[in-house]
């Protein structure tokens, strides 16, 4: 595995507001990206950017809890196609990107769109709006080859736009040189570590099948869409993890497997028995000046 590389990231915001329109540029890299508040999306569509082809995702909240919902596609122009998009009610922000030079053209965009629902259906953190895949088109080696570069990009501006519906935990093999924790409980068990996003468990861990009385109906409607979506298989004796998965917290990753209210940070436990919590603590500890 290519070990990560620093690199640098401009954020503007053009309205002041810091809950405003921003747009973000990388060191070089010829995209820029937006990420566009639904209020705001004049704004956006008055801008020359605006006016060229391009990819975008719609994010909005699910009412019912669990993952967010999104709809990825390509456009050109990208103002006009989001504006039509005024008639879908679940998005709350649109992330656009696009070149700055002007050489990301139609059959770039639709590469870039089929990649990324790709990608968003092999993660399976967010439910998709799409009706239908984006469709694989037949590009030359140095078409393709520009546009792959350019998604590569895009991934790293993502998460740090607050965007995660992309990422997949980076495997067995990273996590085995991070300390792995352990859970066990009535038909639940799994391994796991602290990760950027949160919490990453390992393919293969137990979770119970059926949620107690009192657990909040939001985790039960969480852990449904994560069995609809193929992140959990049912099998019998219960559910089996199908693939590594971050979850957002230790807590979330604790409740999908014992299905009950869970404190992840003390449910996690090293080989030794000690939790999650004290490792944390032993850690800011030592991170103290007055250590």
């Amino acid at each position: 595995m290519t070990p990560a590389r620093p690199f640098a990231l401009r954020l503007f915001v053009p309205s002041g507001q810091p809950d405003g329109m921003r747009i973000v540029e990388k060191t070089n890299w010829s995209g820029i990206g937006f990420v566009v508040p639904r209020s705001q999306l004049k704004e956006f569509t008055q801008r020359p950017e605006a006016s060229r082809p391009g990819v975008y995702v719609l994010s909005g909240p699910d009412p019912e809890g669990g993952a967010d919902r999104v709809y990825i596609g390509e456009a050109d122009p990208l103002g006009r196609r989001l504006e039509q998009h005024q008639a879908r009610d679940f998005w709350t922000t649109a992330f656009a990107f696009t070149s700055k030079d002007g050489y990301l053209n139609k059959a770039h965009a639709q590469h870039l769109e089929a990649r990324l629902i790709r990608l968003a259906q092999e993660a399976k953190r967010c439910r998709r709006e799409n009706a239908v895949q984006g469709r694989s088109i037949t590009l030359a080696e140095m078409d393709r080859a520009e546009a792959d570069g350019f998604l590569e990009e895009l991934l790293l501006c993502c998460p740090v736009l607050g965007f995660r519906a992309f990422e997949q935990p980076s495997g067995k093999p990273a996590a085995m040189s991070r300390r792995l924790f352990h859970l066990k409980g009535p038909d639940a068990s799994g391994q796991g570590f602290e990760s950027p996003g949160g919490f990453t468990v390992l393919r293969g861990a137990r979770g119970r099948t059926d949620f107690v009385d009192s657990a909040s109906p939001a985790w039960v409607t969480a852990r449904s869409q994560l069995v609809s979506q193929g992140v959990f298989l049912e099998e019998s004796g219960g559910l089996t993890l199908a693939q590594d998965y971050e979850f957002s917290s230790p807590s979330q990753a604790a409740i999908m497997l014992l299905a009950r209210n869970a404190n992840g940070r003390t449910e996690w436990k090293d080989a030794k028995g000690v939790t999650l919590k004290e490792h944390q603590e032993k850690a800011a500890e030592a991170a103290s000046p007055e250590a």
